[in-house]
């Protein structure tokens, strides 16, 4: 009867033990990696929840303040401008009466008064003064209603001015806004439109083109010659609630993540400086808030940005 090598059975059962003991290792190295990713996926998702929290908390407290400051602000622009206003209708009246008395002041050459309302004239220069009082009155009366602009963009951020809602489907106010603003599209972007059939949805629908051209243009400034703008629309349910989802996505410089967090700020703005009031963006998010809807951005910089609007079903409140 054969006998078993004592060496070789040690060395076997070594190496099935190292074996095992490898096989273990693997085990736990995988499950330690998918606990990893899994991890770097909730605190990515963290970090957005507390981003979009700090957002509208931020939002609500400037909103308060901005509602104040649009109120205190909106009465000296009314006074200004209605002063400004009976001002130039004063000073064409002053014109008026020059101009009657240089179309008839050859018939008083005599008058001592000719000479010298002629003189005055030339040493004031007073021709000079009517062509640039107009201008003058222009431009002042132009950077009023900018600011009385900017003032009824505040009280968008605030939500006040509540307007009524209507049904409206959103393929067709993405395609009305795209009309609006092809002029600035359609020479350096080429727009594709994945959509799919989405169910109306309570809306108004003013401002949601308000919101859709305003990125659409941020898609064009933040893309040179040859860019692409993707918009896609579809359904989706999460915890519990059905959403119309209106993805905006661009092929443009991006932005880094300091950026992104403060890209709702009013008046923050990557623009130069006299381009753009930094209003939109934060008007849009109070728009979509408003709505009960969510805006998200995501972007990489030199690969693009994308915005994500996920605006509530009225099956939601039932």
């Amino acid at each position: 009867m054969s006998t078993t090598d004592p060496y070789k059975a040690a060395y076997e059962r070594e190496r099935f033990a190292r074996k095992k003991a490898e096989q273990l290792l693997d085990d736990k190295t995988r499950t330690l990696y998918d606990n990893v990713v899994q991890l770097q996926s909730t605190v990515s998702a963290l970090e957005e929840a507390q981003d979009q929290l700090v957002q509208s908390e931020k939002m609500a407290s400037i909103g308060q303040l901005a509602a104040g400051v649009a109120h205190e602000i909106n009465n000296p622009i009314g006074f200004s401008l209605s002063n400004l206003t009976t001002l130039s209708e004063y000073i064409e009246s002053f014109i008026h009466l020059d101009e009657i008395v240089i179309s008839n002041i050859s018939t008083l050459a005599d008058h001592p008064l000719t000479t010298q309302y002629q003189a005055y004239r030339k040493q004031e220069d007073m021709d000079f003064i009517i062509g640039d009082l107009k201008e003058l009155l222009g431009d002042t009366i132009k950077g009023l209603n900018r600011v009385s602009a900017i003032v009824a963009n505040l009280k968008k951020v605030t939500h006040a001015g509540e307007l009524e809602m209507e049904f409206g489907d959103i393929n067709d106010i993405i395609d009305e806004s795209i009309k609006v603003v092809w002029s600035e599209l359609k020479y350096k972007m080429q727009v594709e439109k994945q959509f799919t059939e989405v169910p109306l949805i309570l809306c108004h629908s003013g401002e949601i083109h308000q919101v859709l051209m305003n990125l659409f243009l941020n898609a064009s400034h933040a893309c040179e010659d040859k860019g692409l703008l993707i918009i896609k629309t579809y359904t989706k349910e999460e915890k519990g609630k059905n959403w119309v989802v209106i993805e905006v996505a661009d092929n443009g410089k991006g932005m880094p993540r300091e950026v992104r967090k403060k890209i709702f700020d009013p008046f923050f703005t990557t623009k130069p400086v006299g381009v753009g009031t930094g209003l939109g963006l934060s008007v849009s998010f109070g728009i979509i808030e408003k709505h009960k809807g969510i805006i998200k951005v995501t972007s990489e910089e030199s690969k693009g940005t994308t915005f994500t609007i996920s605006l509530p079903l009225l099956s939601n409140e039932t």
